[in-house]
């Protein structure tokens, strides 16, 4: 019972540190953060945080992947719906909450990793798109659902369109955290809706 207490504490500590660790690069990025940086952020020992990571980059890599899980996992939470539409239009929608409740600051922790390590670090680059590939994969499957079903054309190249929808998100958390305007998001899922009801209607 101890250990398993010891344990918990452990993990409570680790997560912590993580989301610490994941708000600072989010908003100053990974050459501009230093692990004193995180220890005044977290507030844990030094001794403690070298415990659960070696490196800033032992940090970083487990912060993507936890960061992946829950991402992830909260997307395909919210693609839910009685048509395969719409529960696309649950992710589209859940995509501009998740950014819209922190008020576009930081942007997308993933977007962010790959446009500052993606050409010189291939852990990261090949960690970050295996990410993108499973949420392009996400919208994929529903979009062959909604092919599948007759909502879709049947010529719709389901993967294009999943990383068409991917990027154009992508874009719109971009230009929402420069200008501080969720508006300018929210326009780009409204076109993503409107594009495919469009397809939908045969259009």
């Amino acid at each position: 019972m101890k250990e398993a207490a010891i344990t918990s504490r452990g993990s409570k500590t680790r997560n912590h540190v993580l989301k610490a660790a994941m708000e600072l690069f989010n908003v100053r990025g990974y050459h501009a953060t230093s692990m004193t940086d995180i220890i005044a952020a977290c507030g844990v020992q030094k001794g403690n945080l070298y415990f659960h990571f070696k490196s800033k980059e032992d940090l970083a890599l487990a912060l993507i992947g936890y960061a992946r899980t829950e991402y992830l996992a909260y997307l395909r939470a919210h693609a839910s719906g009685e048509t395969a539409l719409e529960k696309i239009h649950g992710v589209l929608d859940a995509v501009f909450v998740f950014h819209d409740r922190k008020n576009f600051i930081g942007g997308c922790i993933f977007g962010n990793m790959a446009l500052e390590m993606g050409d010189t670090n291939l852990q990261f680059r090949g960690l970050v798109r295996e990410i993108f590939q499973e949420w392009i994969d996400l919208l994929r499957r529903l979009l062959e659902e909604a092919r599948e079903g007759g909502e879709l054309p049947r010529e719709t190249d389901a993967s294009r369109l999943a990383q068409h929808i991917v990027a154009c998100l992508e874009g719109g958390v971009m230009i929402s955290r420069l200008t501080k305007d969720g508006g300018n998001m929210l326009g780009c899922v409204e076109s993503l809706k409107a594009m495919l009801a469009r397809l939908s209607e045969g259009g």
